[in-house]
């Protein structure tokens, strides 16, 4: 199949939702789509042969580096920095490893139909997260009754979970946090099968069609799928439009899966009860439950899967202190398995895949501490002129830069277009000072306590922002003091302790440029501003408020941008009516009272109204949720677009000019 034509297929399965067409007529796209290859499977002899010539490069270079650079050097120094690049250079052959090939994205024909519980874990997060979660759970077309394990112990919650038709659970304390919480509802919930969320994971209506035939096969104990987010204005989110997790859970993940080595990253995962059952329940060890389960279950023979399609959509980190958060507890708790007995290195009943597969992902742990000690090294070079590498210009123009280029190369090209290298040195500057913390746990073990990350909020960038990442404004000062002071040197002000010229081009290159990537990161650190509490979900569609036609063009739960033909007054209370997409393909009428909070200008004729909505009903407010959460997320997730495509089909089917109106067409 034409791509022209794929993409009027993925159009018309968007359409559907304003045109009325069958719930059925949606499966025929949803079997179209999981069943396409993607940009990933592209080039990838190119890839595997970049990655195979830069490793083999990687080895000469080393070789070189270990037997005939080290004459004239400082020990101390070279023995840091070949270190550094031996981890270098096995950091590039493990992501060669996961990074191989992906296998194609197909879902399973479901024979066998177990029972499915689906478990929302929640603690103190707001009433409109856990809601806008519990309706796209009502949506799931799979049998299944939802559990809210709610550590709170809040009545607003319980009141919640009533009135969506889902089980409250509780218990008198919380030990062990959601691990606790989890293994806590064990016995007291039914499901051979488990869907585990967070409370801000808003599922999609076939999440448990997609997984639940992975658990035909008796050994499979654990499905997980990818962790997407619709808060576009997050700190997470890149100008591209993806995340800092896409890499992980487009490329790594489905690698991961060749070798049976995917792992349970806490939400978005359907798990075996009885195989958790066979483990003792969730692990309580450390705070990495997630992790530290799964190995358990491979050490005991399950298996488990990577279904590589997205069929949740949560909320990521508003800012960078949740963003920081969230990323210091994952990378405690993870490591903090090593110091366990079943860390991947001595877990028993691992497979020699599995433990690399398991050592790759904490290896990337280390990977800002690297860059600190090579940091270290060039600026002690710089200021003390101790070298930690000698050769002539030639050695390093024939050993280090072919290495170097094509380490750059085989990286970019096996991330797939999922990271640029900027932004991969954006997201390495953020995480330097908790990650280089973080491997502290190995050597001086202390309790790490769970804290939920803030799923609502602003984030005023400034100032505020840049001083929480100390450690990396630290290394900026460093590079900036060891850049003058040599400097002063080379105009004859200052004496400090000679340096060869190659020495100091290289030298003040690589301490420009990792001042530059410092520079740029803490510019997007400060200048990011984002004041409101809830991401305004893009829409287009008609309207009437007060008698008159207006057009909608984004809507949250609680609010409203609109454009009107007149101006209104700031506090006006308008009745707004409004006729929204649903889940089944029709349209439902929702009735909410709009408060306008602001009113400017559009153009020579309209006006854009901001304000707030209060439904009249808890119908009309499970409604806008509904749109939000899922509804557009479908439309997004089908089409990567919105839901302000022109309505019409006709005309634009596969390019020929022909109408587009019936499947068979296709």
């Amino acid at each position: 199949m034409s791509s022209t034509r794929l993409r009027a297929c993925l159009r018309f399965g968007e359409r559907r939702l304003k045109l009325g067409l069958r719930s059925d007529d949606l499966l025929f796209v949803d079997e179209l789509v999981t069943s396409v290859p993607t940009d990933r499977h592209r080039h990838d002899g190119i890839r595997r042969f970049v990655a195979a010539i830069a490793l083999v490069a990687g080895g000469i270079y080393l070789t070189w580096r270990l037997f005939d650079t080290w004459q004239g050097t400082n020990p101390i120094l070279f023995a840091v920095l070949f270190c550094c690049e031996l981890f270098g250079w096995t950091m590039l052959a493990s992501f060669t490893f996961l990074a191989w090939r992906i296998p194609p994205r197909a879902r399973p024909s479901i024979v066998k139909r177990p029972t499915v519980g689906v478990f929302v874990c929640t603690y103190d997060e707001g009433i409109r997260v856990l809601e806008a979660t519990l309706v796209g759970c009502s949506a799931i077309r799979y049998p299944h009754t939802t559990y809210v394990l709610d550590d709170g112990r809040r009545d607003e919650v319980e009141r919640l979970a009533a009135r969506l038709g889902a089980v409250y659970v509780t218990r008198p304390d919380n030990q062990h946090a959601k691990a606790g919480n989890i293994n806590n509802a064990l016995g007291s919930t039914e499901g051979e099968l488990l869907l585990v969320l967070d409370a801000d994971h808003v599922p999609q209506p076939d999440i448990l069609d997609a997984t639940v035939g992975y658990f035909d096969d008796a050994s499979v104990a654990l499905v997980q799928t990818p962790h997407d987010f619709d808060n576009l204005d997050s700190f997470q989110h890149f100008d591209t439009g993806r995340h800092d997790q896409s890499m992980f859970f487009e490329v790594i993940m489905p690698g991961k899966d060749r070798h049976n080595g995917a792992y349970w990253c806490g939400s978005a995962a359907v798990i075996r009860r009885s195989a958790l059952e066979d483990i003792g329940g969730i692990a309580t060890d450390t705070v990495a439950e997630d992790f530290h389960t799964t190995i358990r279950m491979h050490s005991q023979g399950w298996t488990t899967r990577y279904h590589d399609e997205t069929l949740v959509q949560g909320l990521a980190p508003h800012d960078l202190a949740s963003f920081l958060l969230q990323r210091d507890r994952w990378a405690r708790g993870n490591l903090a398995v090593l110091r366990t007995p079943e860390n991947p290195v001595t877990a028993r009943h691992l497979t020699v895949k599995q433990r690399v597969s398991y050592l790759a992902s904490l290896l990337a742990y280390f990977v800002p501490l690297q860059r600190v000690l090579m940091v270290a090294v060039l600026a002690t070079m710089l200021i003390s002129g101790l070298l930690p590498v000698h050769a002539p210009a030639w050695q390093f123009a024939v050993f280090w830069l072919p290495w170097m280029t094509l380490e750059i190369a085989a990286g970019t090209l096996l991330s797939r277009g999922r990271v640029s290298l900027l932004d991969g040195s954006y997201t390495l500057v953020l995480t330097t000072g908790i990650y280089t913390r973080a491997v502290f746990v190995l050597i001086r073990p202390f309790r790490v306590s769970f804290k939920v990350t803030p799923k609502d909020g602003i984030d005023e960038g400034g100032w505020s922002a840049a001083r929480q990442l100390r450690l990396v404004l630290a290394i900026a000062a460093t590079l900036l003091v060891a850049m003058s002071l040599r400097t002063l040197t080379l105009v004859g002000v200052l004496a400090l302790p000679r340096l060869g010229p190659l020495a100091v081009a290289l030298g003040m290159f690589f301490a420009a440029w990792e001042t530059a990537i410092i520079a740029m990161a803490l510019w997007r650190v400060t200048h990011r501003h984002q004041l409101r509490h809830q991401f305004r979900v893009p829409v287009e569609f008609a309207a009437t408020m007060g008698g008159s036609v207006v057009r909608i063009v984004d809507l949250t739960p609680d609010g409203a941008a609109i454009v009107t033909g007149a101006a209104l007054a700031i506090g006006d209370d308008v009745a707004l009516h409004m006729e929204l997409p649903d889940l089944e393909g029709g349209t439902t009428t929702v009735r909410a009272t709009f408060t306008v909070r602001s009113c400017r200008a559009e153009d020579a004729q309209s006006w854009r109204v901001g304000g707030t909505l209060v439904p009249e009903t808890s119908l009309d407010g499970r409604a806008i949720i509904e749109l939000c959460h899922v509804v557009n997320s479908r439309a997004r997730l089908t089409e990567s677009g919105r839901l302000d495509q022109a309505v019409s089909i006709d005309r634009e089917a596969d390019g020929t000019g022909q109408p587009l109106g019936r499947v068979a067409d296709l």
